[in-house]
């Protein structure tokens, strides 16, 4: 393919439910299909993902041993060929017009990097009144110019190559290295953005349980120094969301319990109950979980 402006890089391990899906929805693209590429980075399925790929010719796939999302993400960074990278995962579904939004937001805006967004597989009230306050603290971080309160997830996230090479690739850390990775660009200088048609879905997010389960695992990854907010802005989110809750009340109090399972993971983990060994096997455990939940949506 000579000159993808786009490369796509998908991360999977033991997504067979939820990949034809993904994969058809990124084949099924309204923009020109010589002007993107997919790169498949198999993270040593054992399931049949790497059959639903072979079923696509016209799709790249790469391995990488290392056990580690970001492991496979940078390389899928490096065996790409287009001008601008977006990262999207196994389990998410783009509509027809994503790439085309994301071309024509991120060149009228000239974003060096834009965050997307997300709605949830069944339309459950509580999961997308938290998707309102993701996006409203996105808003008021980059309003504000703060990226400590930024927050970003490689399942929907366009950046240019360039940076790439002059910033480095994602670390392997922690859960939340596309956040921070985020946070360092826009430290630096560059041009981030947020936009709400740039969105898609994601799959794996069907119930309250799971939805509560994500947020105490997010707690847990956490880095040390990962949470460096002021008093100041950690009023500035607790006002954020209080506004929330009461707008959509009495659904909104359902952010309570989800700030306190994320608040528990922080702190088991901050204090040492949860040492590295331990929170990386619970997200090792809780990504098998995921992966086995019967949710047939590549059907």
């Amino acid at each position: 393919m000579p000159d993808p402006y786009f490369s796509i890089i998908v991360p999977f391990y033991n997504k067979e439910r939820y990949f034809n899906a993904c994969i058809k929805a990124l084949l099924n693209q309204d923009f020109p299909r010589e002007k993107y590429e997919i790169i498949a980075v198999d993270n040593n399925s054992q399931d049949a993902s790497l059959a639903i790929v072979n079923k696509y010719p016209d799709i790249r796939l790469i391995h990488e041993k290392k056990q580690n999302p970001y492991a496979a993400r940078n390389s899928g960074i490096s065996n790409s060929s287009g001008s601008v990278i977006v990262f999207t995962d196994a389990d998410s579904q783009a509509p027809k017009n994503w790439l085309s939004n994301i071309y024509q937001i991120i060149n009228e805006k000239n974003y060096d990097i834009l965050i997307g967004w997300f709605t949830p597989t069944r339309p459950i009230r509580l999961l997308q009144i938290h998707g309102k306050l993701v996006a409203e603290r996105i808003k008021k971080a980059i309003e504000e110019n703060n990226p400590r309160m930024l927050t970003a997830c490689a399942a929907n996230l366009t950046i240019r190559k360039e940076i790439f090479k002059t910033q480095g690739l994602f670390l392997n850390g922690s859960n939340s290295e596309d956040t921070y990775f985020v946070r360092r660009c826009f430290e630096r200088g560059y041009k981030v953005g947020f936009d709400d048609k740039a969105k898609m879905t994601m799959n794996d997010l069907d119930s309250i349980g799971i939805f509560f389960l994500k947020n105490f695992i997010y707690g847990c990854s956490v880095r040390p120094d990962g949470d460096l907010l002021s008093f100041p802005e950690k009023v500035r989110h607790a006002s954020i969301a209080i506004k929330i809750i009461f707008k959509y009340f009495p659904v909104g109090l359902g952010l309570i319990p989800a700030s306190l399972c994320y608040l528990s993971g922080y702190l088991l983990t901050h204090s040492g109950i949860l040492n590295s060994q331990r929170t990386a096997k619970l997200i090792f455990n809780y990504t098998n979980f995921m992966n086995k939940k019967a949710c047939n949506y590549s059907q």
